[in-house]
């Protein structure tokens, strides 16, 4: 029961779950690596943009705004417009590849973050499911609660996103200009590969209406 938690208990149990979710493999993880090659700092950015996204996203649902749930198709139409958004980016670094072009990126880290949290149906999938429980455990601490929550789960983007691109950074120094191509193609890979699966399985959901 979540009146049982102590506040201890709570903080570790967001800590571990928000962890879990930031660690698995992605769109964010992606290109935060392909950033990464650039910069060691790209992963800060993306998790900036990340964060500017998700904040709002967090206090609406501790506020009581869940009615969202109600409307079922949502998430299929978010799923839709999100594999697009995928494609899209995955088409914007292939073509800088195929240039030559030493920076390899769609766009800033800082933008890649909020499109890829604005636009990937996960994400708030995520936040109506297994966030929204946590928000709950959270509501009991009021808004000591909600701060520390925050606090923790931003801090985990932040720290893992930058331990990608710090990682990708080295790689890039170490290996040089192969490495900057190796990561872009990958990086194209994944988005279409998510971009392809998000999209049938939304045009699959909307078919089967």
């Amino acid at each position: 029961m979540t009146e049982e938690l102590s506040f201890f208990e709570f903080a570790f149990i967001t800590l571990t779950v928000s962890l879990s979710g930031v660690m698995a493999p992605g769109p964010m993880s992606a290109v935060t690596i392909n950033h990464g090659t650039h910069s060691r700092f790209a992963g800060v950015k993306v998790a900036t943009g990340h964060a500017i996204i998700e904040l709002p996203v967090i206090i609406a649902l501790f506020f009581g705004i869940t009615f969202i749930t109600q409307f079922a198709d949502i998430t299929t139409y978010i799923t839709l417009a999100g594999s697009i958004v995928l494609c899209i980016l995955a088409t914007l670094t292939l073509k800088s590849i195929k240039k030559n072009n030493d920076t390899i990126q769609s766009y800033t880290p800082l933008i890649d973050g909020i499109v890829l949290s604005a636009f990937n149906p996960y994400f708030y999938v995520w936040w109506l499911t297994i966030g929204l429980s946590l928000i709950q455990k959270a509501f009991v601490f009021g808004t000591v609660g909600l701060t520390i929550f925050s606090v923790l789960h931003l801090a985990c983007d932040y720290i893992w996103l930058f331990v990608l691109s710090t990682i990708s950074y080295a790689g890039a120094s170490f290996i040089g200009k192969k490495f900057k191509i190796a990561v872009g193609i990958i990086t194209v890979i994944m988005l279409y590969a998510f971009g392809i699966f998000f999209m049938y399985d939304a045009l699959h959901a909307i078919v089967s209406q």
